[in-house]
């Protein structure tokens, strides 16, 4: 059985339209019938499909031209379409891959042929669209923990108010890590940004395997999301990891002293502590958000109150939206 993938069969022989999609309904794919251009664009005013077969030769606008205004719609043009045709005259065939079709069928096709050719299109299309996913990753990505940035967090963020989904939100930052690098230096403070990175990849695949996001937002900014059952689990685990972990990054002296010598904002001589990690967790469906911005300004909000408690903690927003 093939996944719900979505195909709209147009052309005006309404026997042909129920073989066809009694064919492919029945290897569970969502199928959408047009008999001419109108209904066919009509029903590409509100759905993407996966896949597109179009009858050459129809009344009044024939396939190609559905074709070619399909391929002139900048949000339609990457959706693969398949022309069946009535016989092998290569002027049609070439016509087909002038005007945007991937490839056809013959009439009459056998069912085997028939679903193969199909079901190779939408995996071709799946596949390109994966690759086109990963190079917008690719081009976001931080340059130094090669993690998704801000453009892929606040996507990913906004599709998941949008859908609603019950997704649970941490953003984490870094406590008296700037004494740390005017100490230690910014190499050093890389290799603690990079072991922060870890830990929350390692936390986030342990608890919630792959039903997570992480990003970085940038220096020692981080945002995590998934399923909000595990925001508790996810954040207690961070935080027993992160402090057993973080003496490591100091020399014998600072360990034995619990911290390091160093100079405030002000210039003045002070004692820091060992760097702790203050995370700020919210409940996406917790509150009415509908944009990004929303999320960030709670998440800024909460962060200043966990750095404002010592050492490394989970700090959770306990307000709830009454949904309507």
């Amino acid at each position: 059985m093939q996944g719900r993938a979505s195909i709209l069969i147009a052309g005006d022989s309404l026997q042909d339209l129920r073989i066809h999609a009694a064919t492919l309904q029945g290897r569970g794919y969502n199928v959408v019938t047009s008999r001419n251009a109108g209904e066919v664009m009509e029903v590409l005013a509100h759905q993407t499909p996966d896949l597109i077969l179009v009858e050459a030769q129809m009344k009044g606008v024939d396939g190609y031209s559905i074709c070619t205004m399909i391929k002139e719609n900048e949000t339609l043009a990457n959706v693969p379409v398949i022309f069946i045709i009535d016989n092998r005259v290569p002027e049609a065939i070439d016509r087909m891959y002038a005007v945007g079709g991937v490839d056809f069928i013959l009439k009459p096709c056998p069912l085997s042929e028939f679903l193969a050719r199909v079901e190779t299109q939408i995996r071709l299309h799946n596949l390109l669209l994966k690759v086109e996913q990963l190079q917008v990753v690719a081009i976001d990505a931080n340059p130094l923990t090669h993690l998704p940035g801000n453009n892929t967090i606040v996507n990913t963020i906004q599709e998941a108010i949008e859908n609603n989904s019950p997704m649970a939100l941490i953003y984490t930052d870094l406590d008296h890590f700037k004494s740390y690098n005017d100490v230690y230096g910014f190499g050093a403070g890389d290799d603690v940004l990079l072991f922060n990175a870890n830990i929350l990849q390692d936390v986030l695949r342990l608890v919630c395997g792959d039903n997570g996001f992480l990003g970085h937002i940038g220096g020692d900014d981080f945002v995590m999301m998934f399923p909000e059952e595990y925001l508790h689990q996810v954040g207690e685990e961070i935080v027993r990891v992160f402090d057993e972990s973080i003496p490591e990054f100091y020399n014998e002296e600072d360990q034995a002293r619990g911290g390091i010598h160093s100079l405030d904002r002000s210039g003045g001589a002070c004692e820091f502590p060992l760097v702790s990690i203050s995370l700020a967790g919210i409940m996406l469906a917790n509150q009415d958000f509908t944009r990004y911005v929303e999320v960030a300004a709670v998440c800024a909000e909460l962060k200043k109150e966990a750095k404002a408690r010592e050492g490394s903690n989970l700090f959770v927003d306990r307000r709830s939206a009454i949904k309507q």
